[in-house]
């Protein structure tokens, strides 16, 4: 054994002895990897060891948040069209009700996601103890999926928060909500769970993305609900994908996520403000990889890389362009796409900012005035096929629209489409107005402006659905099929 492993060993054994039964030292290490230990954890965060001594996960107090905790059913009236269903299913999205979860940051005011309330035409608030009212929707936050709902009951105790800081890798939380089974009245339930990320974005459940994780499975309906940590605080909201009437918690199985608090008392501040109009440059970044990299000449020290320039913006009037690997907005480095975000929404539009690229092997700085973020971005035929699925594809003679790039690990690249190969037609719907009827077909696609008309009727009041067929130099054939919900981007 090398003398820095035994030492190691031998200091957790003293530790162990030392303190009394159940506590972890500020400055513990794991005893099989030497890693520094978070107070209070339960596990190693590099190895995974299982900490011997470490505190039993308490639970909530939860006799007072369930006098807290109440269930929200949004219902609506209106059929919207999907080109999802009228391709697939031949019909379009009929929406009765969405059930979630809320609780209150004020007397009779109501937290909840941002997803329940979307298009909600009557929303009603049931409390635990069987009572309903009324709700007014105060203000939606589709950026960060925060709701904020008005109601009669000013009885009902208001939650604590937990502000301050994220909670710690390890430790025991619980989210309280009521399990929907499409329903209402339902019982008011929870479930347990431990940190097991902090930071985690970019799964395009909302724009703005820097949740918590935990391993705690969320039953459909407690989207909204809060996460409550041991002494019954407030530290997150539990948020979701929103697909008409179906919820869905979290990237998988047993991975539940909540917007932290701090983001959620940004959002109801900018809520209660009037929502005034947000900064907006309209530029698409994508994570610097080795991959990109190497692609665009990128040093090693760029965490985040432009891919796409949305035309007739700040971003491309003041010329950024694809490739261009961003350091720093405002004087801030940048590291994640939540950083950007951050800074953007402390930007006024028309304040004149100051952004630090590299370009290849030059760095430069580029002054940007933002614009007032549009509700819903559209692009251009070629730019979704490279927002959507992450290829290019250009003229080639006459006739011919080939593929010139794939991007790495996106759609494309997942569906073997390769560099050359020719798109050969697309399938669209034709009339979304009468989704009903049979007229989804593959239609050919041979010059760009073919692509246009195609890729319009791509687009639908709810989602965005296309498929592809690409032929290889070698005569196999390759489809891609590419959907999205529409709604806000992530866009800068």
């Amino acid at each position: 054994m090398r003398r820095r492993d035994a030492l190691v060993l031998l200091t957790a054994a003293l530790l162990a002895l030392l303190l009394p039964a159940g506590a972890v030292a500020d400055d513990a290490v794991c005893p099989k990897c030497g890693a520094p230990l978070e107070p209070g954890a339960a596990f190693c965060t590099r190895c995974g060891a299982k900490i011997e001594g470490a505190p039993a996960r308490r639970a909530a107090p939860m006799d007072d948040i369930r006098k807290s905790v109440v269930q929200v059913v949004s219902a609506h009236d209106q059929e919207l069209t999907s080109t999802t269903g009228a391709i697939v299913f031949g019909t379009t999205v009929k929406i009765d009700s969405i059930l979630g979860s809320a609780f209150p940051v004020a007397p009779g005011e109501f937290v909840t996601d941002s997803g329940v309330l979307t298009g909600a035409r009557d929303v009603t608030i049931h409390t635990a103890d069987g009572r309903s009212a009324p709700a007014r929707i105060v203000g939606i936050d589709p950026m960060i999926g925060i709701g904020l709902l008005s109601a009669d009951l000013p009885d009902v105790p208001v939650v604590k928060l937990r502000t301050g800081g994220l909670p710690r890798l390890g430790e025991g939380l619980t989210a309280v909500g009521f399990p929907s089974q499409r329903r209402a009245g339902q019982t008011l339930t929870t479930t347990a769970g431990i940190v097991s990320g902090l930071h985690r974005g970019e799964w395009r459940v909302h724009p703005i993305e820097d949740y918590i994780q935990t391993d705690a499975s969320l039953p459909d309906g407690f989207a909204g609900g809060p996460v409550v940590d041991a002494d019954g605080r407030v530290v997150g909201m539990n948020t979701a994908w929103v697909f008409g009437e179906f919820v869905v918690l979290g990237p998988g199985h047993g991975i539940g996520i909540s917007v932290p608090v701090d983001w959620m008392q940004r959002s109801l501040d900018w809520i209660r403000a009037g929502r005034p109009p947000r900064a907006w440059i309209g530029a698409y970044t994508l994570p610097a990889g080795s991959e990109n990299r190497a692609l665009y000449g990128l040093p090693a020290s760029v965490r985040r890389v432009i891919e796409q320039v949305f035309p007739g913006t700040p971003a491309a009037l003041a010329g950024l362009q694809t490739g261009d690997g961003i350091v720093s907005l405002q004087g801030g480095e940048v590291s994640t796409l939540a950083d950007l975000h951050d800074r953007l929404l402390k930007a006024k539009v028309g304040e004149r900012l100051d952004l630090v690229i590299t370009r290849g092997d030059r760095t430069m700085t580029m002054q940007i005035v933002p614009a007032a973020r549009p509700d819903r971005a559209r692009f251009t035929s070629l730019d979704a096929l490279r927002y959507y699925g992450g290829l290019e594809v250009a003229s080639q003679g006459d006739k011919e629209l080939v593929v010139r790039r794939v991007l790495p690990g996106s759609a494309a690249a997942d569906a073997k489409i390769a560099v050359g190969d020719e798109l050969q037609s697309v399938l669209s719907k034709k009339d979304l107005e009468h989704a009903n009827r049979d007229n989804a077909r593959w239609r050919q696609a041979r010059k760009e402006e073919d692509l246009d008309r195609l890729m319009d009727m791509a687009y639908s009041d709810f989602d965005f659905f296309v498929g592809l067929r690409f032929k290889s130099r070698g005569g196999a054939r390759h489809e891609l099929y590419l959907f999205a919900i529409l709604g806000p981007s992530s866009a800068l």
